[in-house]
């Protein structure tokens, strides 16, 4: 399906979404949670998502783009905080990182396929379709062909999924439907907008785990020290993604685009999460730890947010409550 936002012709209906994902009732405030792309940065999603759980924060529908649709995808398909972490600590350095990469060779079309990947991805998912999750799930890519975000809802999730996380130049485009398509976050890195038209939603928790550019500006200092080794500046004539060649270049100037995306999507959210980080490179994920508990931290600030989106009108009730009780005493000082 591409991006015209119809409705699915199978899936969920409102009502099967209440009674299939357990909305808690007629009245319970349906929530949704949208998962922005990232690379390694996109594991604090799993810290998030813990949570989430321990704090019994229902969720009625989910969106993610790249490493975003990757958790996103495992937590819908029934994998609790606990089993993603596990999943996360899999990748322990960068020999088993390595050992998930199919080269391309030549490199015409990006430096790795992503197959493995995807293989290693379907040990939990193996065939399922959209239609056999737990929660409901979007799927966000981006159409090369057509230049525009291509929504996946039905079908093969984790094709859908490999699609998704394809980051350009470093990933070759993926091929399905006779389309070729790329990372979402190039078109849509926080996708909330496509979440809200999709489904009946009160609210949406947005997390969003791509750098600010002060991150850059960090990256920047700690690439110059490095700069400074001998064996660094020789490395990096050969090395496409050092700091200041080509595909670093090109990674900052998508990053810029990315950037203003995001900020106009931030403010259609109810709540956004925003876990920080030092410095870090999107293939970081021995570093798993780290952007977990970043997740975490940021989730449990936020929670007080949260918390009033599940009982909105006791909050605005107190609110006004508060308000008058406030007038009244302004008044009473005035009087006296």
């Amino acid at each position: 399906m591409n991006a015209n936002l119809r409705l699915p012709s199978q899936g969920w209906s409102r009502a099967e979404e209440s009674s299939k994902h357990g909305s808690g009732g007629g009245n319970a405030p349906r929530i949704g949670l949208v998962l922005s792309s990232g690379g390694a940065r996109g594991l604090a999603h799993a810290g998030v998502i813990q949570v989430l759980e321990e704090q019994g924060i229902p969720i009625a529908a989910i969106a993610g783009c790249s490493m975003g649709a990757y958790v996103g995808a495992l937590w819908a398909a029934g994998l609790n905080g606990a089993q993603l972490e596990a999943r996360a600590r899999e990748i322990k350095d960068r020999k088993a990182l390595k050992a998930l990469l199919d080269y391309v060779i030549p490199p015409s079309e990006g430096l790795i396929r992503g197959e493995k990947i995807r293989q290693h991805f379907e040990r939990d998912l193996g065939s399922k379709t959209f239609a056999d999750l737990e929660k409901p799930l979007l799927v966000i890519a981006t159409d090369l062909d057509s230049l525009v975000p291509h929504i996946f809802d039905s079908g093969s999730v984790s094709h859908a999924v490999h699609a998704s996380a394809a980051i350009p130049a470093i990933c070759a485009p993926v091929h399905l439907n006779g389309r070729r398509f790329t990372d979402g976050g190039t078109s849509e890195p926080l996708p909330i907008s496509l979440l809200k038209k999709r489904f009946h939603l009160d609210s949406i928790i947005a997390v969003n785990v791509m750098p600010t550019s002060e991150d850059f500006e960090v990256e920047k200092t700690a690439a110059g020290r490095v700069s400074q080794r001998f064996f660094a500046r020789l490395f990096r004539k050969v090395n496409l993604l050092a700091y200041g060649n080509v595909l670093d270049t090109f990674r900052r100037a998508l990053m810029a685009a990315q950037l203003r995306l995001i900020a106009k999507e931030e403010a259609a959210a109810d709540v956004v999460i925003h876990p920080r980080f030092v410095a870090s490179t999107w293939h970081d994920f021995e570093n798993f730890g780290h952007y977990l508990q970043a997740g975490r931290d940021a989730a449990t600030a936020a929670l007080p947010d949260i918390r009033a989106l599940l009982h909105p009108a006791t909050i605005n009730q107190e609110s006004i409550s508060h308000e008058t009780s406030s007038s009244h005493t302004r008044m009473e000082c005035l009087a006296a």
